[in-house]
């Protein structure tokens, strides 16, 4: 009797596999997202503080001062808020890279076992066809 078919089976690791790939590249995506808004963010930080102190070389309202100091800390909780995101993303990187690893194992184990399987029946399937072969040499050796 021919063995279950692993078909199935593998299709559904190959499947899994395809939506670990998805979610490793979307959660690639949503990194490289946050770090450009982090390196913009970055850019205005450092940008707000040069001419800040352009200005104060040459003398600034205080009011003006007052301005660009808020602006400052504002821009500074966004990089630290963005920071977090992006260790966020970052984790979440190497969970979806862990997934398809092991997603990919599953499905070469599963592959291994599907090949080990056909050999296994095709064996048997050459032992049934020798041992006929056998018995019809003999059947026909008997009768000469």
């Amino acid at each position: 009797m021919k063995p279950f078919s692993l078909d199935t089976v593998l299709n559904h690791r190959k499947n899994l596999e395809t939506q670990a790939i998805q979610r490793l590249v979307k959660a690639r995506t949503e990194e490289d997202s946050v770090q450009r808004q982090l390196s913009k963010e970055k850019e205005i930080l450092t940008t707000l503080i040069e001419t800040l102190a352009r200005e104060q070389t040459l003398g600034i309202e205080v009011v003006k001062l007052a301005q660009f100091e808020q602006r400052i800390n504002l821009i500074e909780k966004q990089v630290v808020a963005l920071q977090t995101i992006l260790q966020n993303k970052k984790e979440a990187v190497t969970r979806a890279q862990e997934q398809l690893i092991s997603r990919s194992k599953d499905r070469k184990i599963m592959e291994t076992l599907q090949e080990k399987q056909d050999e296994a029946w095709q064996q048997y399937l050459n032992q049934k066809e020798t041992a006929t072969l056998d018995e019809i040499a003999v059947i026909f050796h008997n009768r000469e």
